[in-house]
């Protein structure tokens, strides 16, 4: 599929992803019915934004094939591990709960 595409963008402007095909056709894509579809945390939102602005080829291929999904959940688990990593070793310095899970709030902030 890549190999047929001859320009992909993000348009700002009205939220589409316009993907031009070296055989003249055209597709565009409205991001927001996309991402309406999935099972979204405020990570894996914005690991897709990241996514559509850096690589929006990968965005639509993801989109097209219905692996989308699948990328933000494994983008999210990634982030639950992460999390309960963190979480336990702030709880082995002999931080309390809510300040160990104020502390890693405060680390996700920064870590994007």
């Amino acid at each position: 599929m890549k190999d047929n595409i001859l320009k992909c963008e993000y348009n700002m402007d009205n939220g589409y992803v316009e993907v031009y095909y070296k055989d003249g056709n055209m597709l565009r894509l409205k991001c927001e019915e996309v991402e309406s579809r999935l099972r979204l945390t405020q990570h894996s939102q914005s690991k897709i934004w990241k996514l559509l602005d850096e690589n929006p080829i990968e965005y639509v291929s993801m989109a097209l094939s219905g692996e989308m999904q699948k990328y933000c959940d494994i983008e999210d688990d990634m982030v639950k591990s992460s999390h309960d990593m963190l979480l336990q070793q702030y709880l082995d310095l002999g931080y309390n709960q809510a300040t160990a899970e104020a502390l890693i709030r405060e680390f996700n902030r920064y870590d994007s």
